[in-house]
């Protein structure tokens, strides 16, 4: 079979395969321009690797899989590699049980790719909402704050949010010595958010959370404090004589809301609330990155909120609705 019909008995099977597809429209056919095209970027990609079998024996794409994988993550465009990607996988799909694998390999890439192109799309663009400061004018709220006698818990709570951007748990959370962390029983932990001082280290340690229900299986999430947020917790618990098993902030999901947008509206045009701070972290995460460094970012804090990078993408830089279910309505002082 030559490479123009592998590509379009390819893409036939693939259409079959998939679910979300009309069934009357599963043996469309790919046009003349998009064979041109697809059939044009697999030749170009056989001649750069100087591959040494035939184009049409696809066990190459297995067997060069590495180069294959480097070539593409060098190209310029997140859209140049979506090309690359879409015709490699319809090819397998010539064979979807014996290169399920294979497929599923690209898959993954092409499935990172997709968020690349939807972060490169918005670049430019994302991130105008007039409620959304800088993150500059956030540290210097942070700064202006550390020097206050008066909101110290305020401080410490921006503090921790700006480099663990969890939501309105921050709250929540109980100050425990390691020792008697581990005497604990099943039941108590699972049902509280800790902050546990062991010897050298602070471990953020959180069941409690709302979307904790999807990660069933990966609680608890742990998170190792680092500075400069461990020497000004330290301080805090030091400062406010926080006993050993006592909560540390003693505040309601309600009430952190109120506590950050009245402390922040002292200061800033606009009130902020833990939702509005993980999008100005991810508004300048994208600004000032490249578009896959930023993906990485992304779902590195999308991970310690417990958002899923499209969910991150879609409801943190392109705009739509957020909501942690708390209202800045209410100004508590």
């Amino acid at each position: 079979m030559d490479l123009e019909k592998l590509i379009q008995s390819g893409k036939t099977q693939q259409n079959k395969l998939n679910p979300k597809i009309k069934d009357a429209d599963k043996d469309k056919k790919l046009s003349p321009l998009t064979i041109k095209q697809y059939t044009s970027t697999i030749n170009k990609l056989y001649r750069e690797l100087n591959i040494q079998k035939e184009i049409t024996n696809l066990l190459w794409l297995q067997q060069y899989k590495a180069d294959i994988t480097n070539f593409i993550s060098s190209l310029n465009t997140p859209n140049t590699r979506k090309t690359y990607l879409s015709v490699i996988i319809t090819l397998l799909n010539n064979d979807p049980n014996k290169y399920k694998d294979l497929i599923i390999y690209y898959s993954n890439i092409s499935g990172e790719n997709y968020d690349n192109i939807k972060i490169q799309l918005k670049k430019d663009k994302s991130c105008q909402d007039v409620k959304i400061i800088t993150l500059q004018q956030y540290d210097d709220l942070i700064k202006n704050l550390s020097k206050s006698n008066t909101y110290d818990k305020e401080y410490i709570m921006f503090l921790i949010l700006r480099y663990y951007p969890i939501r309105n748990e921050v709250g929540s959370f109980i100050y425990i010595k390691n020792n008697d962390y581990t005497k604990l029983n099943d039941s108590v932990k699972r049902n509280n958010n800790w902050i546990v001082e062991k010897s050298k280290s602070i471990e953020m340690v959180r069941y409690k959370f709302k979307t904790a229900r999807f990660y069933a299986n990966d609680l608890p999430f742990i998170n190792t404090i680092e500075q400069p947020v461990k020497s000004a917790l330290k301080k805090y618990i030091k400062d406010n004589d926080i006993q050993n098993n006592k909560p540390l902030f003693n505040l309601t999901d309600n009430q952190v809301s109120h506590r950050l947008g009245y402390v922040s509206g002292k200061s800033l045009p606009v009130k902020i609330s833990t939702s509005t701070i993980f999008k100005i972290l991810a508004c300048d995460i994208v600004k000032n990155n490249s578009t896959d460094e930023a993906r990485k970012l992304l779902t590195y804090y999308g991970r310690i909120r417990g958002t899923d990078i499209s969910q991150v993408i879609d409801y943190y830089i392109n705009g739509a609705t957020i909501n942690d279910n708390m209202s800045l309505s209410s100004e508590e002082l």
